[in-house]
């Protein structure tokens, strides 16, 4: 079975984050795309506050709802400690050897992996999704860092495939800003999600 995977803190998950794994489940002609929300992201524990994690799956399964060929999985929920994406994609390779693991992202992630916990683990058990726009402030384009990619990581035989759609100018952060601020985020997310975060008085 060809699975996506979604990762993320998904505080809270917006339409963005939808739109990428569409793109990914038509374009590649996935199986499913998981939507896998983070428990401490190793990044943020120094960064600032996470939602709790019981009410960012709650919305990640509100806006999976919506799509048939999503699903929600709480893999990394359920494990203590920091979230490291290598770790993640590892042990379920070796749950599911059978599975071929598409990992989605967007470019601006793909230009900091090589900060990110054992990249070369990463390539060696999923296939990259990425997002097909250049990061504006990067030196190189995302061609040549696809390249520079493979070249550096050579060992683990990266497949770092661009999807056809841009990256998604809305951030969990902006929507986290204009929630405190009173402002509108219906165009930003699900209506259930939105719904949700207003009962829960969320982001206040």
């Amino acid at each position: 079975m060809k699975k996506g995977i979604l990762g993320g803190t998904f505080d809270p998950i917006h339409n963005g984050h939808l739109y990428l794994a569409e793109n990914a489940y038509r374009e590649f002609g996935l199986d499913l795309v998981f939507l896998m929300p983070a428990n401490v992201p190793y990044f943020k524990t120094v960064t600032g506050h996470v939602t709790d994690a019981s009410l960012r799956l709650e919305m990640t399964k509100l806006a999976a709802g919506e799509k048939p060929f999503l699903r929600v999985s709480d893999f990394e929920l359920m494990r203590e400690g920091n979230t490291y994406t290598a770790v993640t994609l590892e042990s379920l390779k070796a749950l599911h050897p059978e599975d071929e693991l598409y990992f989605i992202m967007g470019a601006d992630s793909l230009y900091k992996i090589e900060k990110w916990y054992k990249p070369e683990i990463i390539f060696s058990n999923a296939v990259i999704l990425c997002a097909g726009r250049s990061d504006d402030a990067a030196e190189i384009s995302l061609d040549e860092k696809i390249a520079q990619l493979k070249e550096k990581f050579s060992e683990s035989k990266p497949d770092i495939r661009k999807m056809s759609c841009g990256n998604i100018d809305i951030s969990s952060t902006m929507i986290r800003e204009m929630i405190s601020k009173g402002e509108d985020i219906s165009s930003m997310v699900p209506r259930s999600v939105e719904k949700y975060i207003l009962k829960k008085g969320l982001y206040r």
